[in-house]
């Protein structure tokens, strides 16, 4: 944790030299820019995979195929399975 290092760092319990805290913080400094760059790598890398992700891709459609058919993508009101045709049984052929 870089806030109770610091503390621990400004506040000892026992005397330091002001040269060693100064020591002790840059290195705390170095840690923390680290974990920034860290950071911002991967918040970089999540931002292409999201653009990536949403990013629009010209389709070659014929224009009567920019909409689908009602029945193709609506279910029926109701629903019978002894009218679903299915594959034949390749045991029966």
């Amino acid at each position: 944790n870089i806030g109770l290092s610091v503390d621990s760092i400004l506040f000892p319990e026992v005397p330091i030299a002001l040269r060693l805290s100064g020591h002790l913080l840059l290195g705390v400094v170095r840690i923390y820019s680290k974990k920034v760059n860290y950071l911002f790598h991967d918040c970089s890398e999540a931002l292409v995979k999201i653009k990536q992700a949403f990013h629009s891709t010209i389709v070659d459609l014929p224009p009567e195929a920019a909409t689908a058919p009602y029945h193709s993508i609506t279910l029926p009101e109701t629903f019978d399975l002894d009218e679903l045709e299915l594959l034949p049984d390749p045991e029966n052929s």
